[in-house]
């Protein structure tokens, strides 16, 4: 099999899943808004920021390292795996104790809201362990099978509780019920297909994982703040319905997200094959992906800016509507996300965790520090505004970085078409403006489509080729 059918079946699967994953989940967070409304959406909101910061460390933080050194040596899977559970409970037990804790001592509604939400999250960063490996191997249609069997699950659970009336706190139950049902399918799959536990892990071992671990997941840590700071810091500085209002535009951007996560999934077991032993084929592949990121980013961010003020209320309903802004700005964040999803699994297959540390820490005080500044005088706008100079941020230090260890690893020319082909498509949109906005979007992606392969960005025959083939 060719690296580049290899690619494009592993990403295929993964985007395929992703989406359809996300639209489920879409459905189940706008189904979940419209019955709480803003304010209680924001507590909603709020729990899984806050309890994110805490518990990715362990989940995160784990992913890269496991994955990488099962795609080397995958003999070593059932060692990495029981290694991967014991952490992760434990990571799990200890924020799920803390937020019990925290609502001992204050009962407060917010602190029991986040106590379920840390018991959610337990269970999923269990279930990432097995998704692990199924990556380590390259079989990403695994992955794919355990993410749509969760979100079809959560989906109907938020349907049926919201036809009984639920509260926010239910809400947060059934996610962790969710969680639990998929964490027992994917280690059956595991199980058959890939491996199973090991029966004893040496303490020896098992310090040596955490050692290796603690650069990925202080990365992983630092990188959750410019994204989850930001409701934390909302809802003390403006309340829960701004966090609500922030709450559903990230939702959107959080979903596109995954098209750029799915894509670094799927190439970054085969950077860390390449690497250091075929660096040719290691800066084909990555430059590859840069190519077909790029193509993705910017008519994203530019068709999102010009629909959103009627986008977003389509979506969320009227109580939302003063949000479109949010969306319109941070959609920004997601450009420069695209690329630094792929810097970053270069880096990492570089063996330089530590300079993805760095990066991420860069953009956390830069998110951090502009969040501060503006949430008492532009409310919800603030985080969008800091989303936006930390993605840059991040990405720009990364690209530095790997401008220094590989020379001219992602020429910037390669951005030019496809911004020409993004102006095009901003002109029909602003012809078309009285049209419905799902027209509107049809119509943007088709032209945009249609001038890429005018401009010979992608020509037929490659698009081809991207096709799995046997």
């Amino acid at each position: 099999m060719t690296l580049q059918t290899r690619l494009s079946r592993n990403y295929l699967s993964l985007a395929l899943a992703r989406f359809t994953a996300k639209v489920i989940s879409f459905v189940a967070a706008v189904i979940i808004a419209r019955h709480l409304g803003a304010g209680d959406f924001g507590i909603f909101t709020f729990s899984f920021a806050a309890t994110t910061l805490a518990i990715v460390i362990f989940q995160g933080g784990l992913t890269p390292l496991v994955i990488r050194e099962v795609a080397r040596d995958r003999a070593a899977a059932p060692r990495y795996l029981s290694m991967s559970l014991l952490v992760r409970g434990g990571g799990a037990l200890l924020v799920v104790g803390g937020a019990g804790a925290v609502y001992a001592l204050t009962r407060s509604p917010a602190a029991l809201a986040a106590a379920f939400a840390a018991l959610a999250l337990g269970f999923g960063t269990l279930l990432a362990s097995f998704t692990d490996i199924f990556q380590g191997f390259e079989r990403m249609e695994f992955v794919a099978l355990v993410l749509v069997f969760n979100n079809v699950v959560t989906l109907g659970l938020v349907v049926v509780a919201t036809l009984a009336d639920a509260t926010v706190f239910h809400f947060l139950a059934l996610y962790a019920a969710a969680n639990v049902l998929s964490l027992a399918f994917a280690a059956l799959v595991c199980a058959a297909k890939f491996a199973r536990p090991a029966g004893r892990v040496g303490g020896g071992e098992l310090k040596r994982f955490v050692k290796a671990a603690i650069p990925f997941s202080l990365s992983a840590l630092v990188a959750s703040l410019y994204w989850r700071s930001d409701a934390v810091l909302l809802k003390a500085l403006a309340g829960d319905r701004a966090v609500g209002i922030y709450g559903a535009s990230a939702r959107i951007v959080e979903g596109l997200v995954l098209v750029a996560g799915s894509f670094r999934e799927a190439i970054y077991p085969v950077l860390s094959r390449f690497w250091p032993d075929s660096p040719d084929p290691f800066r084909d592949a990555s430059r590859t992906a840069f190519k077909f990121l790029v193509a993705l980013a910017v008519p994203i961010g530019v068709g999102t800016s010009i629909v959103a003020y009627k986008l977003f209320p389509f979506i969320y309903g009227a109580d939302y509507a003063e949000g479109w802004i949010v969306l319109a700005v941070l959609i920004w964040a997601l450009v420069a996300i695209f690329l630094r999803e792929l810097t970053a699994a270069t880096l990492f297959a570089f063996d330089l965790p530590k300079l993805v540390l760095a990066s991420n820490a860069l953009g956390a005080a830069a998110s951090v520090a502009v969040n501060l500044v503006l949430i008492p005088y532009l409310s919800y706008l603030g985080p969008a505004i800091a989303g936006v100079v930390a993605a840059f941020v991040t990405t720009t230090f990364n690209m530095i970085v790997l401008g220094t260890r590989m020379r001219r690893l992602y020429p910037w020319s390669l951005a030019l078409r496809p911004a020409a082909a993004a102006a095009v498509m901003a002109g029909v949109l602003a012809l078309t403006w009285q049209w419905h906005v799902l027209a509107n979007v049809a119509l943007g992606a088709g032209v945009y489509a249609a001038a890429l392969l005018l401009l010979r960005y992608y020509r037929p025959r490659q698009l081809l080729e991207l096709l799995p083939r046997r």
